[in-house]
């Protein structure tokens, strides 16, 4: 790749993190940035200032032509094509942002899901499953590790239970919360810059606050960890550890079952107990009742 081209992706990895994006986030679309980049090499175009808007339509039609590298005979996901569209979007803006006025706008381009697509990839854990997760928390590590060890990784995996289930935090959301982000006197915590940009306040339960508390003033210093992130170990840290509840738990970890799966089920819960949608779209961070409104075809179709 260029050296034009490698000093741009460096200057748009540094813009991202000083709006406070995600380390998830700042990692990703740089790299997703690179292919877009050996792309317009390939097919002659070496300086940013030639990109015109005919450029960005022919690479993201591309995409929806590329077999996935990683599943042969498999094309992207939708999933996966939507977050090429926003880094390349976000490009853009970082563009106009340092001057470049002559650059294409943002496309907002995004392939939208059928109902039918949206609902396959929701899987919610019941009520016994969740209670069978906050068990499993206080039983991991018991055979192999000394009880001082024991007791705060047992706090982690809860903690990451709390953030994901009890506040529908989505798995950045937990991992990025600063403890300055925690009133645990107004109950309430708040989100930075979450998916969409947006910031949103989420309210905690009276047993997810307490163990917040503890967790917060006991538990986290046994890490020594030297940032101000609620939690304390490596964003890969949370998936381990919830592989880890599922296997003590006896639960089947299948494709598309992870740590979404519990904001799936929270807002699945909180449905079933009356809360309207509006207010799940809230609690949730939705920007539109769409996303939301999965959770009630869900409910429906079980009732069926």
């Amino acid at each position: 790749m260029k050296n034009h081209f490698t000093q741009l992706q460096d200057h748009y990895r540094a813009w991202l993190n000083t709006l406070g994006f995600s380390s998830h986030t700042v990692y990703g679309y740089p790299k997703t940035l690179r292919y877009f980049f050996e792309y317009l090499e390939n097919k002659g175009i070496y300086h940013i200032g030639n990109l015109k808007p005919g450029h960005i339509t022919a690479y993201f039609e591309h995409l929806q032509t590329r077999p996935n590298m990683r599943i042969s005979g498999q094309a992207l996901s939708k999933a996966h094509l939507n977050k090429s569209f926003d880094s390349i979007d976000k490009f853009l803006e970082f563009l106009h942002q340092r001057g470049m006025s002559s650059a294409p706008q943002p496309t907002r381009y995004r392939i939208m899901e059928t109902r039918n697509e949206a609902m396959s990839k929701v899987k919610i854990f019941t009520r016994q499953e969740i209670q069978t997760l906050y068990d499993s928390a206080q039983k991991l590590f018991t055979t192999y590790l000394a009880y001082k060890d024991t007791e705060p990784r047992q706090a982690v995996a809860t903690l990451i239970l709390d953030l994901c289930y009890g506040c529908g935090l989505r798995k950045s959301e937990a991992f990025n919360l600063l403890i300055e982000d925690i009133d645990l006197d107004k109950k309430i915590l708040f989100v930075r810059q979450a998916k969409g940009y947006k910031d949103r306040y989420v309210p905690i339960s009276q047993a997810v606050n307490k163990r917040l508390k503890i967790f917060i003033y006991q538990h986290r210093r046994a890490f020594n960890p030297d940032h101000k992130r609620v939690f304390p170990l490596s964003f890969h840290a949370l998936p381990c550890y919830f592989k880890l509840l599922l296997k003590s738990g006896g639960l089947q970890y299948q494709r598309g079952t992870g740590l979404h799966t519990l904001r799936h089920s929270i807002a699945t819960h909180l449905l079933q107990n009356g809360m309207s949608i509006e207010q799940i779209a809230k609690f949730l961070g939705h920007g539109t009742l769409e996303s939301t409104q999965v959770y009630t075809h869900l409910i429906n179709d079980d009732e069926q």
